[in-house]
């Protein structure tokens, strides 16, 4: 599949999938929900979660393999460079279960922890994404909006795409902080 490393061709209306939900766990931690349909097989949704080469496609570099006990790390791509060279650290990860094509959960020591499970629905997917945090109530409503911006990069993954990393900043905060908006909103 050839791959469009242009932002130019990107959806920049972050609405066309519903906000996604959150509740309290308890009193330190808070579970962020989404629900999402791609228009591709699980076996690809499976493969945009983890296979090194396309999970940065959309979301992050990762390092590690999808199978329970495994290191599962992740590096952040969308940071701001001020012409500095600027790379997150990794955060260090574990896959807790994996069942391919259906199932990943990992934990990671700065996200938490990450369950995603794949159901084939009509000619495609339907992602139940689930994030337990413990961050601070205002940290909440970020991640809410950042993984929005991220799930939205994963519908054009799946279409050919890829995010220009290095433009992420100026063409996609602005639609993090709309999303954000909607958010502290709600």
């Amino acid at each position: 599949m050839a791959l469009d490393a242009s932002n130019a061709e990107f959806n920049k209306d972050m609405t066309r999938f519903p906000l996604g939900t959150f509740a309290s766990v308890d009193e330190e931690r808070t579970e962020l929900v989404f629900t999402r349909h791609y228009d591709a097989a699980p076996e690809a949704v499976w493969a945009m979660l983890t296979e090194p080469e396309k999970t940065q496609l959309w979301w992050a570099k990762i390092r590690g393999m999808a199978k329970a006990g495994s290191s599962f790390d992740l590096k952040w791509l969308n940071v701001k460079d001020e012409g500095h060279g600027i790379e997150t650290d990794w955060w260090y990860g574990r896959v807790i279960e994996a069942e391919a094509p259906r199932l990943l959960e990992i934990s990671n020591s700065m996200h938490g922890r990450i369950r995603i499970e794949l159901k084939p629905e009509g000619n495609g997917t339907k992602l139940l994404f689930r994030n337990t945090v413990a961050v601070p109530a205002e940290v909440v409503l970020m991640s809410l909006a950042g993984w929005h911006v991220h799930l939205d990069h994963l519908q054009e993954a799946l279409e050919g795409k890829s995010v220009d990393w290095q433009l992420w900043w100026d063409d996609f905060y602005p639609c993090w902080e709309e999303i954000h908006a909607l958010y502290a909103a709600g």
